[in-house]
């Protein structure tokens, strides 16, 4: 938003059929949007589109306000059979000057939404988190690390993004035998191949069990484990992340939301591990536990066994962001929902980066909710370390 004058941008949604693509449209401008367009989409269905020409301030709260009409948007859109397909915000004077050619036009010239009340609260100060005292076993990497489960597994008839898995067991092990091309290698591997923009594959479930060995030999310094520890934050979450995604698409469908190809076998392969990864909670400096306690608090079943650990570290950072998140991963791990919810709320009133419409989502669990505003939280500030 550097540079803007203000803000304005678009609210697009997607309904069955022309009669409530009209219905929805009618009821976007009675709310004040200047201007709403609908037409039929190649894809099927009809596409609904709302400007907000604004000018909001090109600020925080700015954005906040913008999101916050969206929102309402988004529950008209559930009330005329639509959901939510995307949107943009922009400079002002990038908006259109004349209305669109399509078979639905509203236009208001002038008009605008309401914009809300808003809480939105000072973001807390960040804490330091130490990557000491570090303990790394005396043995070389490559005799730490157990790869002999590696020829087990049938990569060549199984996917990654760019197609059959045969490069899988290398890229694992150049990780310990390459450690100068340490975080190159795991940027292809997860950042590019199992978890590739945030989607999963058949290879990806696979292999969380090594990235678990890596971590547990202990061969690795702690800065790399922290690493590790967060993309299995990431994968873990890409179930709920998928829910959510399609919680409204659901809703409107009558449906149950429906989780993305993969991600619950990646979901099922984290919890395998999960138990190995909490027995090394005592052998973890802070910014470690940090993760950690995310993971735990993603599988309430399993991470109950750190619940006083959790909360011990938790008030260690009272009074700052990374001591919230921690807050709420004490709540869920204590499948405490009522208070996590709060603490998420807490959270997003101060927090820009993440979507308070996660917290209102249909047909999906509290836990789930704010699960979800746990691991992205957790994963935005794992890097704040000493």
């Amino acid at each position: 938003m550097a540079g803007w004058s203000g803000m304005a941008g678009e609210h697009d949604f997607v309904v069955p059929d022309q009669a409530r693509a009209q219905g929805l449209a009618d009821a976007l401008a009675a709310y004040g949007f200047a201007l709403v367009a609908a037409g039929p989409r190649r894809q099927g269905g009809w596409g609904v589109r709302a400007y907000d020409n604004g000018p909001y301030p090109a600020d925080r709260v700015g954005y906040r306000s913008f999101r916050a009409v969206g929102r309402h948007a988004v529950v008209l859109a559930r009330q005329h059979g639509g959901y939510w397909s995307g949107g943009s915000q922009c400079d002002p004077s990038m908006m259109p000057s004349s209305p669109p050619d399509a078979p639905i036009v509203l236009a208001n010239p002038g008009n605008r939404p309401p914009v809300p009340t808003l809480v939105i609260t000072p973001a807390p100060p960040a804490a330091r988190l130490a990557l000491t005292p570090d303990r790394v076993v005396d043995a070389a990497a490559d005799a730490a690390v157990d790869l002999t489960r590696l020829e087990d597994i049938p990569w060549a008839q199984l996917d990654h993004a760019h197609g059959a898995a045969t490069d899988i067991a290398d890229l694992i092990r150049a990780l310990v035998h390459q450690p100068d091309d340490f975080a190159a290698v795991l940027d292809e591997l997860l950042g590019d191949d199992l978890l590739h923009q945030g989607t999963c594959y058949s290879a990806t479930a696979p292999a969380m069990t090594f990235l678990t060995q890596l971590i547990v030999s202990g061969s690795l310094p702690a800065s790399r484990r922290l690493e590790l520890y967060s993309w299995l934050v990431y994968a873990a979450d890409r179930w709920a992340a998928s829910l959510l995604g399609d919680a409204d698409r659901a809703a409107v469908q009558h449906r149950p939301p429906a989780a993305d190809p993969w991600t619950q076998d990646v979901r099922r392969a984290v919890a395998g591990e999960l138990p190995a990864l909490l027995a090394r909670w005592g052998k973890e400096p802070p910014a470690l536990r940090y993760v950690l306690a995310c993971l735990a608090a993603l599988y309430p079943d399993r991470g109950r066994i750190v619940a006083d650990e959790v909360a011990a570290i938790a008030a260690e950072y009272t009074n700052t962001q990374h001591g919230a998140y921690l807050q709420l991963a004490a709540a869920l791990v204590r499948t405490d929902d009522d208070q996590a919810l709060v603490i998420a709320r807490d959270i997003l009133a101060w927090e820009d980066d993440l979507d308070p419409g996660w917290l209102d989502a249909p047909g999906v669990t509290t836990t789930l909710r704010a699960g979800h505003v746990l691991a992205e939280g957790v994963l935005r500030t794992a890097g704040d370390t000493d």
